[in-house]
C-alpha cells in the first residue's frame, strides 16, 4: 500500500515573475502570454503520482506579488508545508526580493522545504546569472534553484515533483 499525502504549498515571488502562469501551466498543462494581476492569492490543487507509487496533492497558494499585499502573506504562510519563492531572470529587481520572501515564509511557515525558481529561462536578456543565483540558494538554505520557462514548458513538472518529494522527506522526518 502506497502513502497518499497532502500539503500545502506557498508560490511567492515579485509581481509579474511569471508564478500564476507556472501554477497554471503545471495545473492545465497550458500557457497564456497575458494574465491579470492575482489579488491577494489565487488557489489551485494537482495531484502527483511519483516514482515510488506515492500520490501527492498539493494545494498551491499563488500568492500575489505586488508590495501593497505583502502584508497579507504571513498569513498565507501558516500551515505551509512548501514554497516556492520565484524571480524573473530578466529582471534583477525581482531577485533583490528573493531574502525578503524567504524571511517572511520562514518566519511564519518555519524551515519548511524551499525551491527557488529563476522564472522565464526562455527568453535571452538575462540579468541574474545561474551561478549567483545557485550560490545564494545555497547560502540560504534553500533545498534547490531550477530554471524555468512556462512559455517552452521547461522544468515546470519537474519542479513540482521536486517539491513532493522534499514534502514527502520532510513531513516523515517529524
Amino acid at each position: 500500500m502506497y502513502n497518499s499525502w497532502i500539503f500545502k504549498v506557498i508560490i511567492a515571488g515579485a509581481g509579474g515573475v511569471g508564478k500564476t502562469a507556472m501554477v497554471t501551466r503545471y495545473c492545465t498543462g497550458q500557457f497564456q502570454d497575458r494574465y491579470k494581476m492575482t489579488i491577494g492569492a489565487g488557489f489551485n490543487t494537482k495531484s502527483e503520482v511519483l516514482d515510488t507509487g506515492e500520490t501527492v496533492k498539493m494545494q498551491l497558494w499563488d500568492f500575489a506579488g505586488e508590495k501593497r499585499f505583502r502584508e497579507l502573506l504571513p498569513d498565507y504562510c501558516k500551515g505551509a508545508s512548501g514554497a516556492f519563492i520565484c524571480f524573473d531572470l530578466t529582471d534583477y529587481d525581482t531577485f533583490r526580493d528573493v531574502p525578503d520572501w524567504l524571511k517572511i515564509i520562514r518566519q511564519k511557515a518555519g524551515f519548511i522545504p524551499i525551491i527557488l525558481l529563476g522564472m522565464k529561462w526562455d527568453l535571452k536578456n538575462h540579468e541574474i546569472d545561474p551561478e549567483v543565483a545557485h550560490d545564494y540558494a545555497e547560502k540560504a538554505k534553500c533545498n534547490q534553484c531550477v530554471f524555468c520557462s512556462s512559455k517552452e514548458d521547461l522544468n515546470i513538472v519537474e519542479s513540482f515533483q521536486a517539491m513532493s518529494k522534499w514534502l514527502i522527506y520532510y513531513a516523515s522526518q517529524d
